[in-house]
Order: structure tokens, then C-alpha cells, then sequence
């Protein structure tokens, strides 16, 4: 072979070293490196994924009052016997043994306001009452806000669930005095145009309620 192919030859495969040593190159596993993208400015607000759903309209009912006149009655049997009053004129219903639910005569059955009574029988103290109905309201109800709370008071609202109305209610436990078991609970239930008469309702009740010695 003469020199002048001899050089070609060294020539190529120089060549050939050169090609294997580049493609080694980009086959060889590495990092990946990507250039940061910068945030980019929204041309218009974004839309909210979960949209507030509004709650439906009240009934047409006159709200409740504060300043009522009351009349004194008695629920359950002794040694179990308790006093409490109720607004002079209300109607009462039994929603079970020892329950009792008094709202005005003629109000419709769901949307108004109401006062309801009962004997507590399960041997809780008032703290662990109000603990229990809490955790019952946040996993059952929609839309729950607190709005009051006590070692024996509950105070909330909430969208109920069958109308989809946002009602207000209030629950409180009372005891003997010198014990912490819940004996008596009560609770106010009714509308944002009724809140100031819930307010008075649930004091004046409260004030009257005593266990019969």
C-alpha cells in the first residue's frame, strides 16, 4: 500500500474512533437536565373548582320573638322528674318517650322554629354530650359552623340536608347539681330572621329547668 493510502486508512479510522467515542457519548445514562419554566401571570382569575352553592329560601313565617309569656310543665316520672316552661300558646308533640317538641299552633311542621325537650339516658357527662353532638353534626351535615360552645352548651348552623335551608340551632345539657352525667337536655331550632328570639327562648327555658326532688 502506498503512503497516500496508508493515509487514508489512518484517516478512516481515526474517523471511526471519532464517530464511536460521540455516539458513546449521548448513549452514556446521566441526569436529565430541563431549564426551569418561570411561572406564567393568569389573564383572568381562575375559577373556583367547588363553586358555594347557596341555600334555599325560608318559609314565609313570622319570626319568633323574644319576650314571650311561659307556663311551667313537667317531663318524665319520679324519682326522674324534671320542671320546665314552655311559651304560653305552643303545641306540643312527642317525638318519642321523654322527647317533646313545642312550636306555635298552626306553624308548619319543617322550616319554622320550635323548642324541644327530653330526658338524657345516656349516662354521659355534659362536656362528653356536646363533644358526641359535634362530632355527629361535622360528619352527617353540610355547611356546619360553630358559633357557640361551653361544657354543656352547643351552638351552630348548618344546610339541612332534605331542604336545603341553613338553620340555626342551639343544644344544652343540664345535670344535678354535685354531678357531671347529663339528666336533661334541650334544644332551639329556627331561622336567621328567628335568631334573636332563639336567644331569649333558650335563656328563659334555661332558666326554669330543675330536677323535681
Amino acid at each position: 500500500m502506498g503512503m497516500r493510502g496508508l493515509g487514508a486508512a489512518v484517516a478512516l479510522a481515526l474517523l471511526g474512533v471519532a464517530g464511536g467515542f460521540a455516539a458513546a457519548h449521548l448513549l452514556r445514562e446521566e441526569p436529565l437536565t430541563m431549564a426551569q419554566a418561570a411561572p406564567v401571570p393568569a389573564s383572568s382569575p381562575s375559577i373556583p373548582v367547588d363553586p358555594v352553592r347557596d341555600f334555599a329560601p325560608d318559609i314565609g313565617y313570622p319570626p319568633l320573638q323574644p319576650s314571650l309569656s311561659y307556663r311551667r310543665h313537667t317531663l318524665g316520672d319520679a324519682p326522674f322528674e324534671w320542671v320546665y316552661a314552655a311559651p304560653k300558646g305552643w303545641v306540643p308533640t312527642e317525638e318519642a318517650l321523654d322527647e317533646i317538641r313545642w312550636r306555635p299552633a298552626g306553624e308548619p311542621t319543617v322550616g319554622g322554629y320550635s323548642l324541644r325537650v327530653k330526658l338524657s339516658n345516656e349516662h354521659k357527662s355534659k362536656e362528653a354530650m356536646v363533644a358526641q353532638k359535634l362530632a355527629a353534626m361535622q360528619a352527617g351535615y353540610e355547611d356546619v359552623e360553630i358559633r357557640g360552645q361551653t361544657q354543656d352548651l352547643l351552638s351552630f348552623s348548618y344546610r339541612d340536608p332534605t331542604t336545603d335551608r341553613k338553620r340555626f340551632n342551639t343544644f344544652r345539657w343540664f345535670g344535678i347539681a354535685g354531678e357531671t352525667e347529663a339528666k336533661f337536655e334541650m334544644s332551639v331550632v329556627g331561622r336567621e330572621v328567628d335568631r334573636a328570639g332563639l336567644e331569649d327562648l333558650m335563656e328563659q327555658v334555661s332558666q326554669s329547668i330543675g330536677n323535681v326532688q
